[in-house]
């Protein structure tokens, strides 16, 4: 039985949507970067690091990268911002989806996402945690949600 896409259709969608994020193949099969709009790390906490008894926070975790490049990053508007109750303050809850390429790497839940360049200001250097991986059967582009718990008054991603 043949998929629903041939080959020649997945590649064309799937070069589509590099040429979205701003990546430009070349010849020599090297990606030029250079013109994406929004540049994201998606890393992985391998060990939380030491506990600090004072602060109750956990200092030094230990990340491994699992991808590095091209994002596009935009708000989920379809539901309502909820503003919830955690740590004794008030937490901005939001929901991004981000598409990245097809090959991206094995993005899974509560992995992290930090924004290291962007042509919005207000994204450089945020970080979100990945709430949700969508898997499809003929996968022309990854796409993620990404989750902003910003406390309140903090920010306005």
């Amino acid at each position: 039985m043949a998929g629903i896409l041939d080959q020649l259709e997945l590649d064309a969608l799937r070069a589509d949507f590099k040429t979205m994020l701003g990546i430009d193949e070349t010849p020599a099969d090297s990606e030029d970067i250079t013109r994406a709009k929004t540049l994201v790390s998606i890393r992985r906490i391998v060990d939380q690091g030491t506990l600090n008894t004072s602060t109750g926070d956990y200092e030094n975790p230990t990340t491994v990268v699992i991808y590095s490049g091209p994002a596009h990053v935009s708000p989920i508007v379809f539901r309502r911002d909820r503003q919830e109750q955690g740590g004794g303050q008030a937490l901005r809850i939001r929901q991004y989806r981000v598409v990245l390429p097809w090959d991206s790497g094995n993005i899974l839940i509560d992995d992290e996402m930090v924004v290291s360049f962007s042509a919005d200001p207000e994204m450089d250097g945020r970080t979100w945690i990945v709430s949700d991986v969508m898997y499809e059967s003929e996968l022309a582009a990854r796409r993620i949600t990404v989750t902003d718990m910003t406390p309140a008054g903090e920010g306005n991603c």
